[in-house]
């Protein structure tokens, strides 16, 4: 539903965010080499670590994603992550 780009560190960054409904019946036992996993609700948001512009993706995922089934873009600067409509054509 995201690409973000934010240059950092003398490289460019690029970050896919996905988000999914899932059935019950999917196991609670998720494993990755990226870092620890874990289940949270939407209101722990504030208090959650979290990668620079994934903060950026996660409100506006709860203000306007969540409701829409547009894919986004994000490009990041030192003061905010400016979100477009990516439109297929």
């Amino acid at each position: 539903m995201y690409v973000t780009l934010r240059r950092t560190k003398g490289e460019i960054r690029q970050n896919y965010y996905f988000f999914a409904i899932l059935n019950e019946e999917v196991s609670d036992d998720l494993v990755s080499n990226e870092g620890e996993l874990k289940w949270f609700s939407l209101k722990q948001l504030d208090e959650l670590e979290m990668p620079y512009t994934a903060r950026y993706v996660m409100n506006h995922y709860c203000s306007i994603g969540q409701y829409s089934d547009k894919i986004y873009t994000g490009v990041a600067n030192e003061n905010e992550v400016i979100f477009l409509e990516l439109p297929e054509f």
